[in-house]
């Protein structure tokens, strides 16, 4: 059953059983859960439980090292006194669930103080300071989650798997030149104002599973592409840049990593373009990369 629970992909449906299996077997109710985000993971809040519940896509091996990794990552950066979301231990951590893996978080309440970019680019600076951590971390290296998105994908055109495997092929070499040249310290992996929460004051910086060694650029990179893709008005980007103290757009490896993680963007909405709004704008998406047109004005989803 596993096996082809894990090649259905993560749908509302099936990380629902997922979500309420998990529960079962650790005592909490799930029937007034509220799912807060499906993307790579379904994320749930407990309110009335204090929890968050994270479901996985799997509990293969490459996911189970991800999730340990979270868990070490977001222990280690506690115990640094830096503003991390902290795993609700109280629970044990992982559960196996419905042929995928499901973690437990301390449940942090909606805020009337929205995060800004300022907040991150201050956030990415000190963590960016910090040493590395007293445990093994994973060398940054995008393509295997974007080839196995392409591998498992269903609903999409082929031409446009094909497109994407060929643009990863092609992108890939200058993204390795770009790492034998700057393996660099520890990044977040996945920095975007969508992992910042607010806490009595004070923001969070959320979401461990891209943590890695790498180029700090890595980091900013989504921030300086949101200009031209999302909207983002240029003084923001100034003030961000202000905050962190760099501009990575100056940066002689911008442009290609900027195009990997574009395409990361893009296989990772195509996990749930079947229809409705992520199909057309994996459309969009797909339209603008094959013309390479770097100002067409993407959509968040």
């Amino acid at each position: 059953m596993d096996a082809v629970v894990n090649h259905q992909g993560l749908t509302e449906a099936s990380a629902a059983r997922a979500l309420a299996s998990a529960c079962s077997q650790v005592g909490l109710v799930s029937q007034s859960a509220d799912l807060l985000r499906l993307g790579e993971n379904a994320i749930y809040a407990l309110p009335s439980e204090g929890v968050a519940v994270r479901v996985a896509r799997a509990d293969i091996e490459d996911i189970k090292r991800k999730v340990a990794k979270e868990l070490a990552v977001s222990r280690w950066l506690t115990s640094q006194g830096f503003p991390a979301v902290r795993p609700f231990d109280e629970l044990p951590q992982p559960v196996q669930a419905d042929g995928r893996l499901v973690t437990f978080w301390e449940y942090v309440p909606p805020s009337h103080a929205e995060p800004d970019l300022t907040d991150l680019a201050g956030l990415l600076r000190d963590l960016h300071t910090l040493p590395r951590p007293d445990f093994p971390l994973p060398v940054l290296d995008p393509f295997p989650i974007m080839r196995r998105r392409l591998t498992l994908a269903e609903g999409v055109e082929r031409q446009d798997v094909e497109f994407l495997t060929e643009a990863c092929d092609r992108s890939e070499a200058a993204f390795r030149s770009i790492m034998a040249d700057d393996t660099g310290g520890l990044i977040h992996g996945d920095a975007h104002r969508g992992n910042l929460l607010a806490r009595d004051g004070q923001v969070l910086l959320i979401d461990y599973e891209a943590v890695a060694i790498g180029p700090r650029a890595w980091d900013l990179i989504p921030t300086a592409t949101a200009v031209d893709r999302f909207g983002l008005p240029p003084a923001i980007y100034t003030a961000f840049c202000r905050t962190y103290g760099r501009d990575v757009t100056d940066w002689h490896g911008y442009h290609a990593l900027r195009t990997v993680r574009e395409l990361g963007m893009t296989t990772w909405l195509m996990q749930n373009a079947h229809s409705g709004p992520a199909a057309a704008e994996f459309a969009l998406r797909m339209d603008s990369l094959r013309k390479e047109d770097r100002e067409r004005r993407w959509h968040a989803l």
